[in-house]
C-alpha cells in the first residue's frame, strides 16, 4: 500500500449529493428506503421525511415494539423489512421484521465456527446487516463469515471466514457498491478489505493493509467525477479509495493516527471528517515480574479485573515484533509509537496532501460515530457532552451537556428534519434542536441499555435497546 502514489483519481472533484448532503448511492441502493446499511444513506445518519416524534418510550407515540435476542447491531430497513441480526446460544440470527406492524416475518441461524475475543461491550452480532434493492439480506459475523439471505428468508449463499485478529472483536459492518459486498477488516496480525460477489458470495477481491490497526470503522462510497463509485476506507493515517468491482486501490490520502472505532462521514462529497482516538504517548513497560528484561506469560496478568492489560499484553506479544509470545522495550516501543497521535476530529480534503482543513482536538468521542448536518459538525462524548463545529472551519458553535442525559454513548448520533437523536447507554434517548446553537428539545427514557444507532425513515424512529426493537411515530 505504501507504494501507492498519492494523487487524485481521474482528475477533480464531485459535488454532487444526495440525501441532504448524505453523499452519492452507486448502484444498488435500494431506492425505495436508503436507510439501508449501518446509519443509513451513505452512512451519514440522516433520515428522510418529517412527522419525527419528539417524545416517545414504552406507552407513548409507540407505534409497536418487539422482543429479540441479544445484539448491538443497529436496524437496517428496506421498502416492508426492518432487519438486525442477534445471538443465542452457539446460533448467529438475523431477523426479518414487518415494518409496518413489528410481525416476525422470518428469523435463520447458522452456528458459529468459534467464538472470538470480544470486549464486553461488543458482542458476536455488533455488525450491522445490508439490504439492497431486491431486498436481499447480507450480514456478517465475525465468529462466521458472511451470510446473505433472500426478502423471504431463502439463503442464498454462506461463504464462512478464517478468525481476524482484531483487538476487541469484529464491529464494521458491510457495505453495497454496485454488484460488491465490501468488507473491511483491520486487525493486528493481518489486516485486508475483501469483495465478495453479491450473486453469489464468491471472493471477487482482497486487497491486504497494513496491519496493528485499531479500526472497526465502516466503509463510505464515494462517486467521483468521471461518475464512477469509489469505496472510501479509513485508517489510522490513511485513507484509501478502492474500486470496488477490483479491489485496485486508486489513491492514498492522509488520516489522524490512533485508534478508530466511529465511522468517517462525508462533507459536501469533497471532504472527509473522521475521528480518532489516540495514546498521546508511549505507556510505560509493564512490569517484569521475573526481571528476565522482557514481558511473557508470567508476566501478563491472570485477574479478570484486568482483562484490558491482559488482552492488550497477549496480543502485543503474539503478533508484535518477531511474534515469540513475548515483548521486548524495544518491541513495546515500536508498537505505541505507530499508535501515537492525539485525540482529534479532523477534515481531510479529497485528494489533497496538504494535511487536515482543520482539526480540533476537546471532548473527543471515543466510540459514537459524527455527524455532518446541514454544514454543521455534531459529535458526543462519553459523559453527554455534545460538541457542534462549523463543518467548513471547524469553527466551535456550542459545546454543553445534554441535561438529562449525561451518560456514556456508543450508539452514534442521527437526524431529521431539523432534529438530532441521540441515545444513551442506559437508555436516555435526547431529542436536539439542530444548529449552531442546539437545543435539547427532550430526553426520552427507554429504561433499557441502548448502544445500537436508531434508523429513521418517514416519521418513523427504529430504535433497539438490549431486549427491544421499537418503532415509534406520530401516526
Amino acid at each position: 500500500m505504501d507504494s501507492i502514489s498519492r494523487r487524485t483519481l481521474l482528475g477533480g472533484l464531485s459535488a454532487a449529493v444526495t440525501m441532504n448532503g448524505a453523499g452519492p448511492r452507486c448502484r444498488n441502493a435500494p431506492v425505495g428506503e436508503p436507510w439501508s446499511r449501518f446509519r443509513g444513506p451513505n452512512g451519514s445518519g440522516i433520515g428522510a421525511g418529517a412527522g419525527y416524534p419528539v417524545e416517545f418510550g414504552p406507552t407513548r407515540n409507540l407505534i409497536w415494539r418487539r422482543t429479540l435476542p441479544s445484539g448491538k447491531s443497529s436496524p437496517v430497513l428496506s421498502k416492508g423489512l426492518v432487519v438486525l441480526t442477534a445471538e443465542s446460544g452457539e446460533s448467529l440470527q438475523v431477523f426479518a421484521i414487518e415494518r409496518q406492524t413489528g410481525k416476525a416475518l422470518w428469523e435463520r441461524s447458522i452456528k458459529r465456527l468459534r467464538n472470538e475475543y470480544k470486549n464486553p461491550l461488543n458482542d458476536a452480532a455488533s455488525s450491522s446487516a445490508v439490504v439492497d434493492d431486491a431486498e436481499n439480506v447480507y450480514a456478517f459475523f465475525g465468529d462466521f463469515g458472511m451470510v446473505s439471505f433472500s426478502r423471504a428468508g431463502r439463503e442464498r449463499w454462506r461463504t464462512p471466514m478464517e478468525g481476524h485478529s482484531s483487538l476487541w472483536g469484529a464491529a464494521t459492518s458491510p457495505v453495497l457498491a454496485d454488484s460488491t459486498v465490501v468488507l473491511l477488516l483491520d486487525g493486528f496480525a493481518t489486516s485486508s478489505i475483501i469483495g465478495f460477489d453479491t450473486k453469489s458470495g464468491g471472493r471477487k477481491w482482497k486487497v491486504e493493509r497494513a496491519p496493528f490497526r485499531l479500526n472497526y470503522s465502516t466503509p463510505l462510497l464515494r462517486q467521483t467525477a468521471g461518475g464512477s463509485c469509489e469505496v472510501l476506507a479509513v485508517s489510522p493515517n490513511q485513507i484509501t479509495s478502492y474500486d470496488p468491482a477490483t479491489g485496485q486501490p486508486r489513491w492514498v490520502g492522509p488520516m489522524p493516527a490512533g485508534t478508530m472505532i466511529g465511522s468517517p462521514v462525508l462533507f459536501d462529497n469533497d471532504t472527509v471528517v473522521a475521528m480518532a482516538f489516540s495514546a498521546e504517548s508511549v505507556p510505560p513497560f509493564p512490569v517484569d515480574q521475573d526481571g528476565d528484561g522482557v514481558i511473557g506469560r508470567a508476566d501478563i496478568p491472570t485477574d479478570p479485573k484486568e482483562w484490558q492489560t491482559t488482552r492488550t499484553l497477549l496480543m502485543i506479544a503474539e503478533t508484535a515484533g518477531d511474534r515469540d509470545g513475548k515483548i521486548t522495550t524495544a518491541e513495546w516501543s515500536a508498537f505505541w509509537r505507530g499508535l501515537q497521535g492525539k485525540p482529534s476530529i479532523t477534515a481531510f480534503g479529497i485528494g489533497e496532501q496538504r494535511g487536515p482543513r482543520w482539526s480540533y482536538t476537546k471532548g473527543i468521542a471515543r466510540v459514537a460515530t459524527p455527524l455532518v448536518y446541514e454544514g454543521i459538525v455534531y459529535y458526543i462524548n462519553n459523559g453527554g457532552v455534545l460538541t457542534a463545529l462549523d463543518g467548513r472551519s471547524g469553527e466551535v458553535l456550542k459545546v454543553g451537556r445534554l441535561e438529562g442525559a449525561l451518560d456514556n454513548y456508543f450508539s452514534s448520533i442521527v437526524a431529521a428534519d431539523g432534529r438530532l437523536y441521540l441515545a444513551s447507554e442506559t437508555g436516555k434517548v435526547a431529542v436536539v434542536k439542530a444548529g449552531a446553537q442546539w437545543s435539547v428539545l427532550a430526553v426520552n427514557d427507554l429504561d433499557e441499555p441502548c448502544y445500537a444507532s436508531p434508523a429513521l425513515s418517514n416519521g418513523r424512529v427504529f430504535l433497539r435497546t438490549a431486549r427491544t426493537l421499537f418503532c415509534f411515530g406520530t401516526a
